[in-house]
């Protein structure tokens, strides 16, 4: 997984319900945008078949927690907030999911969650995330393998730890613009191009490592959905 998150700009997404940030000591702000990506990176093709074909057709996540550290201190922030659900626009567009002020500084370790609702917290409003039976869902992607319908639904709680090398700066310059990727060509193939059938137990855990493995962020100033480094 690459590793080019900043953890400010997973405050644009969790504050996107609110936009309230947690008190800190350094009072100079800076506007931080953060974009959404579902790309598709690499096409698999099996040496004595036809490939597989994996369309998705829908993609929601539902996010929950951050964490992220200064890269000049010890301090760290929490925030709570959400829950928020991330639907994908599946077009290859960048889609805006939040803009927010957030302390100018350095930064460098980011956590978040991707995880399914606790009985004490609240529901959102999108009845996928709640099965019939009092499951609690933290991703839900619907689509076709091989003209076959499906949809995956995973009740496994995601920590996403990322780290900046270099630590990334925000000012009070200019808007710090960070697209956050999934790779969705990685989400229901096996390294060979096999589908993952959602539909077969014995390949759900593979399936939840394809997708964790799948997010990166980087800086994208230019908002065209390309790593700024790159």
């Amino acid at each position: 997984m690459k590793n080019y998150f900043n953890k400010a700009s997973l405050v644009v997404l969790l504050l996107t319900s609110s936009l309230l940030l947690s008190a800190c000591s350094d009072t100079t702000q800076s506007s931080v945008k953060l974009n959404a990506k579902a790309s598709k990176s690499q096409t698999y093709q099996k040496l004595n078949s036809v490939a597989d074909t994996v369309i998705i057709s829908e993609a929601k996540f539902r996010f929950s927690e951050i964490e992220f550290e200064s890269a000049t201190d010890d301090d760290s922030t929490d925030i709570e907030q959400g829950p928020i659900v991330l639907s994908f626009n599946l077009n290859g567009g960048l889609t805006e999911v939040g803009i927010a002020d957030v302390p100018a500084g350095f930064y460098e370790e980011l956590e978040f969650e991707i995880e399914a609702r606790d009985e004490d917290e609240v529901v959102v409003n999108d009845p996928d995330f709640e099965g019939e039976n009092g499951q609690n869902y933290s991703m839900v992607i619907s689509g076709t393998i091989n003209g076959e319908p499906f949809t995956f639904k995973s009740e496994k709680d995601f920590e996403v730890e990322l780290e900046f090398e270099p630590a990334f700066e925000v000012n009070d310059e200019e808007q710090v613009r960070i697209t956050l990727n999934f790779d969705t060509s990685l989400w229901f193939l096996d390294q060979d191009g096999n589908a993952l059938y959602p539909t077969d137990s014995n390949n759900t855990l593979l399936i939840e490592s394809n997708i964790e493995n799948s997010i990166e962020a980087f800086e994208d100033d230019d908002e065209d959905g390309e790593d700024d480094e790159d």
